[in-house]
């Protein structure tokens, strides 16, 4: 397994490869001319035009078959007749104008031809046809001008909707529209080139032709007319098929063919277009630009984590009745009758715990359910939380927020969590927080550990759920608005505090409870009152990012009333400071010498200045040293202390001078470290 940052992808979370078969051979001559006067006789086809599909064409028997029943395709104003067949990739041409070049076309008008590489000619026109004959017509001035055009067409497809990881897997699956197509070469006196082009798919078949080592397709075109080439091809992968083909060789196999809807014929209705080459224009927009409106993140989620649990289901991961505590399909009435937990922040956590495993039945189940729907989805870890935030907020009701902004803010709720797995629990969050307080008295400046993890990926519901902790942050009358944490992240925060600890605690209680404001606590976990004392403090996206700042940046308290404000004040003011010279230090970095190179390692910077900076500095650095050791004792101490008073009660029961000796000695002990 390979892993890499956090978008690497376990070589069984990709698409599975599907299995290769040995190649056909070609068509002989003879059976392919059958299939094309098949094609002349049925639709009337220019000959031309017949001969380019049946030669294109993988099984001119399939074909004849389809040509006795041809699909008939709708569109205004006519209906447009087509054949199904496999062809061979290397006898079909992605369309040279393909309009995903779009605003890439340089016209003459604004530029003109010859400037430079992308305007070495004039865009490729629009095909026509002579009235209803099915076959276009495409006008190029040379045959360097379709390689040209070609190149560009490619790297434009390439660029906006690759397919070619899916397709090295898997082949292609849908099939491509292909129409019988003319190039008449205007200006270097070339002999017309036909070819089956694509009226729909050229994204599909510009990777089959990349995946195939097609440098550019015009030249493949040509070069595979030749029977004699076809043939080699065709036994060389065949061989390597028998002798067990590398990968290359299998993603070729794949490659080598395509599934396709050949358009064969046109029959407009009256007041319709009145040309082939309109009436395929209208199919294609049909696909494109009028195409049925996309589901969305949030339904496309849905769907996929609904597939995950029922193959899982199907695997004997899930039962059946935890597959619907999942999909959220019971009621909280019948997930407490089948003593299942009915608090919503307890299965959102066994719901990120479930989808993030490590355990390779699950990453294989939820790889397979997806790549059902989509070939070209890299199972990541944001994926798989993708999955199960989709099935997270359906718990949402009532909690005075959109299903929609908290789904997306609860895509990034889960940041250690995601990474470090964890095993979930039903245990209450009283036991959960006690032992998270364990681990945090235990290695403060560690990593979270099981019991923290837990009560992070609790927590993240009640807080964005009730809109408690935000994801987008905005600007406008924010004091926070350079804070850009993830919503995860801030919880990340917490956790490296008692007070963040007993804070997502709260939260937690708060929730379950039914209240629809969550409220802060003090570092003991009393309720935390406002400053005039009037009523509980309510949480909200500032005042927890305040409470907890990213490492470094401290927030300024409100008012400076009490040591501990006035001393929180003093360190944001430090925190800035520090982020001053930070800025200070990248500007020196930033002087340039004439020759490019930073100005300051030629010349440096006066000694005494220097001097003077670090002195300062390095007794800077040796304070906070001191000062984070104390804060370390201190939040490790508390619990420890307590615990401590307990021992030496029942220790030195009958010696009260022993008891206040031993503390003492502790004491000095405690202080040695922080020194």
């Amino acid at each position: 397994m390979t892993t890499t940052m956090d978008e690497s992808v376990a070589v069984h979370d990709h698409v599975p490869p599907r299995p290769v078969s040995k190649l056909p051979e070609l068509a002989p001559i003879a059976a392919r001319r059958k299939a094309a006067d098949k094609l002349i006789e049925t639709f009337n086809l220019d000959e031309e035009a017949a001969s380019c599909i049946a030669d294109a064409v993988v099984d001119p028997a399939e074909l004849r078959r389809s040509i006795e029943t041809p699909t008939q395709l709708a569109i205004t104003g006519g209906t447009l007749l087509a054949v199904r067949a496999k062809v061979w990739a290397r006898r079909t041409l992605p369309d040279i104008r393909n309009p995903r070049i779009g605003t890439a076309r340089r016209h003459p008008i604004a530029v003109e031809p010859g400037t430079d590489e992308e305007s070495r000619f004039a865009p490729v026109g629009d095909p026509t046809s002579e009235g209803t004959t099915p076959h276009l017509t495409v006008e190029v001035e040379s045959a360097e001008h379709m390689r040209w055009a070609s190149g560009l067409a490619a790297r434009a497809v390439i660029e906006a909707n690759d397919w070619r990881y899916s397709i090295r897997n898997q082949g292609v699956l849908t099939e491509v529209w292909l129409v019988a197509t003319r190039y008449d070469h205007t200006e270097d006196g070339s002999p017309a080139l036909w070819a089956m082009t694509t009226a729909e798919g050229s994204s599909r078949t510009t990777a089959a032709h990349d995946i195939l080592g097609i440098g550019n397709s015009i030249d493949a075109v040509v070069t595979a007319a030749s029977d004699t080439y076809m043939r080699g091809q065709i036994k060389e992968l065949n061989t390597a098929f028998e002798q067990g083909p590398t990968t290359k060789q299998s993603e070729a196999l794949r490659c080598e063919t395509l599934p396709a809807l050949i358009l064969v014929g046109y029959q407009p209705l009256s007041g319709g277009p009145d040309r082939f080459s309109s009436a395929v224009k209208s199919l294609v927009a049909l696909r494109h630009v009028d195409a049925p409106k996309a589901w969305g993140d949030g339904p496309e989620m849905e769907s996929l984590a609904d597939e995950a649990l029922a193959v899982m289901e199907d695997r004997g991961i899930l039962t059946p009745l935890r597959r619907r505590w999942f999909a959220g399909s019971i009621s909280r009435a019948q997930a407490n009758a089948a003593h299942l937990p009915t608090d919503q922040a307890i299965r959102a956590a066994e719901i990120i715990a479930l989808f993030t495993s490590d355990d390779q039945l699950v990453r294989d189940a939820i790889r397979d359910a997806v790549t059902r729907q989509s070939t070209r989805k890299r199972i990541t870890k944001n994926v798989r939380v993708s999955l199960a935030v989709a099935l997270i907020v359906r718990a949402v009701a009532g909690e005075g927020a959109s299903p929609d902004r908290v789904r997306r803010y609860m895509q990034h709720g889960f940041v250690a969590v995601r990474d470090r797995y964890f095993k979930p629990t039903h245990r209450t969050a009283d036991v959960v927080v006690a032992e998270a307080l364990d681990e945090l008295d235990q290695d403060p400046a560690g990593d979270a550990g099981p019991a923290r993890l837990e009560l992070a990926a609790r927590s993240a519901y009640p807080l964005i759920a009730t809109l408690s902790l935000w994801a987008d942050r905005g600007t406008k009358d924010n004091p926070n608005a350079d804070d850009r944490r993830r919503p995860g992240e801030v919880i990340d925060t917490m956790l490296t505090s008692r007070l963040g600890i007993r804070q997502l605690h709260r939260a937690i209680v708060d929730h379950h409870e039914g209240r629809s404001t969550l409220r802060a606590v003090n570092e003991d976990g009393s309720i935390r009152r406002t400053e005039d004392r009037a009523q509980d403090q309510t949480l909200n996206d500032v005042y927890l990012r305040s409470t907890f700042p990213k490492p470094g940046s401290p927030q300024r308290p409100t008012s400076t009333d009490t040591p501990d404000d006035a001393l929180r004040d003093a360190a944001a003011q430090l925190g800035a400071a520090v982020r001053a010279v930070e800025d200070a230090m990248a500007a020196i970095r930033g002087v340039k010498a004439l020759d490019g190179t930073d100005h300051v390692e030629t010349v440096g910077v006066d000694r005494n200045h220097v001097r003077e900076w670090k002195n300062v500095l390095d007794d800077a650095t040796s304070d906070l040293e001191f000062w984070g050791r104390i804060w370390e004792r201190r939040n490790r101490g508390a619990r420890a202390a307590a615990r401590r008073d307990d021992n030496w009660e029942a220790e030195y029961d009958d010696d009260p001078d022993r008891a206040v000796e031993a503390w003492e000695d502790e004491e000095a002990d405690d202080l040695k470290v922080v020194s």
